[in-house]
């Protein structure tokens, strides 16, 4: 009887342990991952990446459809990460117009970077597109 109540006791601790995920999980600290066999989803939007460096300073904008029509988002941000640091740099978009969001870089310096679109809207839905882009 004491080592059923031990082990009830210890399924209950790590079963506790194993639900904070969600706790842990901040907006400012998303980290990035890759698209392999264990993380595959059918895309729901058609994304557009670009960045306009005859605009000072260069703007990096995405461009979202759903079935042909302009898509509104709850959230759009682009992260920005120099090709040869792991430093991390979050931008937050603002809707230009529909289904256009935009961010400025000003406070980035020219050079080539990897630029991931995260993209967050209603039903849980969280999509990204990247590319590899110069910023001047």
């Amino acid at each position: 009887m004491k080592k059923l109540l031990i082990l009830s006791g210890l399924t209950l601790t790590l079963a506790a342990c194993g639900n904070s995920s969600e706790e842990a999980h901040s907006d400012e600290t998303h980290e990035p991952h890759e698209e392999g066999a264990e993380h595959q989803h059918e895309h729901v939007l058609d994304m557009n990446l670009m960045v306009d460096n005859e605009t000072e300073p260069s703007v990096i904008s995405v461009e979202l459809l759903k079935e042909n029509e302009a898509y509104e988002a709850d959230r759009v941000r682009f992260e920005v990460q120099k090709s040869d640091t792991e430093e991390i740099t979050w931008l937050n978009a603002k809707e230009q117009s529909n289904g256009v969001y935009t961010a400025e870089t000003a406070d980035i310096p020219a050079g080539e970077y990897s630029i991931t679109a995260h993209i967050n809207g209603p039903e849980e839905l969280h999509e990204h597109t990247d590319d590899i882009f110069e910023i001047e």
